[in-house]
């Protein structure tokens, strides 16, 4: 769908990363039955949907539709002017031939980039669950310890209650230090809750650090790569060019033309930021309204996923 220039830089692929790098919330526990925190929870959007209903959606069909026009009238030119000298060889234009290259690279370094980052969210997703169970592990041996600790004193007071005959204020003071103490019983659980749920999030920021250096660093080295293989192409591209007759000079509609579609895609270009900006802000939001820890743009791991797809699509409207 979109032809993202832009995204092949490593800045491009950290923001996106953004999107779907575990973001690490406490979960509020209400009553002490509740003996294990919630799992993380995941979700997923699917960015192709996403970009098909955005509002902008329709303008950035209509660009690409000028742009493809121009594209055809700067072939119908250049094969007109290639056809004035009949003794030089079909050829395409060196400016065609290198965006072909670079289009080649884009695709290539998108196509790495996406499987590395998947690569290492699913990485980062495996951690939180291991991380998650052992610290479930060690809730419930609290709430255990809690129950032997308090379970005594309110068996007491409700045989009392039960066994006991009181005037109403009694009754009352009794219930009352009954539901303190259950009260109690569950703050404790809560405060200990919360506590193993900041030591999640502490355990995992070295990790999200690490991947997101890695991810530049891998980033760079295709850059490189890349780069050294395109220079390696046009240069042998460029000797066999050199080595044809001298096309005839561009004419000035060709100049024309060439220049309309390079200013043309640049407005295509502009166009597609703002949509994934737009997108990635509104995906942000409903996730933390949802209360969501994870969230892949597109990419599915060993997880469940709550699919925010809609929810987003519904937020252009507002």
């Amino acid at each position: 769908m979109f032809n993202l220039k832009k995204s092949t830089t490593p800045i491009r692929f950290l923001a996106a990363l953004l999107l779907g790098a575990v973001l690490l919330a406490g979960c509020a526990r209400s009553t002490p039955e509740t003996k294990t925190p919630e799992a993380p929870r995941v979700g997923v959007i699917d960015m192709d949907k996403a970009i098909n209903a955005h509002p902008k959606h329709q303008e950035w069909q209509k660009l690409k539709q000028q742009a493809n026009t121009l594209q055809q009238q700067l072939a119908t030119e250049a094969g007109k002017a290639s056809n004035t000298t009949a003794q030089l060889p079909a050829m395409n234009l060196p400016g065609s031939a290198s965006d072909g290259l670079k289009s080649a690279a884009e695709q290539e370094f998108n196509a790495k980039m996406s499987a590395k980052q998947q690569e290492l969210q699913a990485r980062l997703a495996g951690k939180a669950n291991k991380i998650h169970g052992e610290l479930s592990a060690q809730l419930n041996t609290y709430a255990e310890q809690l129950d032997k600790e308090y379970q005594p004193q309110l068996f007491n007071l409700q045989l009392k209650m039960q066994t006991v005959r009181m005037d109403e204020k009694e009754s009352a003071e009794l219930k009352k230090a009954l539901d303190a103490l259950k009260a109690e019983q569950a703050n404790k659980l809560a405060a200990r809750e919360k506590e193993l749920v900041q030591s999640m999030d502490a355990a995992l920021t070295p990790d999200k650090a690490a991947i997101e250096q890695e991810l530049a660093a891998y980033a760079k080295q295709l850059n490189v790569e890349l780069s050294n293989k395109i220079a390696a192409q046009t240069s042998d591209m460029a000797g066999k060019i050199a080595q044809l007759p001298k096309a005839p000079a561009a004419s000035a509609s060709i100049q024309a033309l060439d220049q309309q579609l390079g200013m043309k895609q640049q407005e295509i270009s502009v166009l597609e930021e703002y949509i994934l900006n737009d997108i990635r802000d509104k995906a942000a939001k409903v996730a933390t309204e949802r209360g969501l820890e994870v969230v892949l743009t597109g990419h599915k791991v060993n997880v469940s996923a709550v699919d925010i797809t809609e929810a987003v699509i519904g937020a252009f409207k507002k």
